[in-house]
């Protein structure tokens, strides 16, 4: 398994990478790697935007730039380095992945072929996960969202946009109601 020894190369190294999945490019830092998935710190336009996790198994490709050195200059240089806070993410698999982020109480961002939600884990089975579903405007659906583990291309965390919708959803919560 190549890109199993590329992933692991990149996190003894440090290494900024590009990472290339079947819905594109994202690069980071590969920061945490199990044999079914990768934790990586997503670096867009010189600035961390959270944490993504992604089946190993869909990696196409691991690329370190001929621009590496210079690359982790210009991130320095803006204050972006690498990071450990998520030490505390568990990646034996899906379960633990979920289990990990539920007990933070993160707003995930989970994505498959066929769609995209973004909210909070509610259960965790042994094939699936529930989120509890938030809308683009910010409330909450009426039903829950069942994910099979198999058809998960992608976790996000720690984004932009899972944490803005996590805190306008925590401030609402928190406003008295009128009648």
């Amino acid at each position: 398994m190549e890109i199993y020894k590329d992933l692991q190369k990149a996190l003894n190294a440090g290494t900024y990478v590009r990472l290339t999945l079947a819905d594109g490019e994202h690069e980071g830092f590969v920061i945490a790697l199990s044999p079914a998935l990768v934790l990586l710190q997503a670096i867009h336009e010189w600035q961390d935007v959270g944490a993504l996790v992604a089946p190993v198994e869909t990696v196409e490709a691991v690329e370190i730039s001929d621009y590496h050195d210079d690359q982790i200059k210009i991130l320095d240089f803006n204050s972006v380095k690498r990071t450990k806070r998520y030490g505390w993410v568990r990646l034996g698999g899906w379960q633990d992945l979920f289990k990990s982020l539920q007990f933070k109480e993160k707003f995930v961002v989970v994505s498959a072929e066929d769609g995209t939600e973004v909210g909070l884990i509610d259960t965790i089975e042994a094939d699936c996960v529930v989120i509890k579903a938030i809308d683009p405007g910010g409330n909450w659906q009426a039903d829950e969202v069942e994910w099979p583990f198999d058809d998960i291309t992608l976790v996000q965390f720690d984004d932009s946009y899972s944490r803005t919708l996590q805190r306008y959803v925590e401030k609402r919560a928190s406003q008295p109601t009128s009648h």
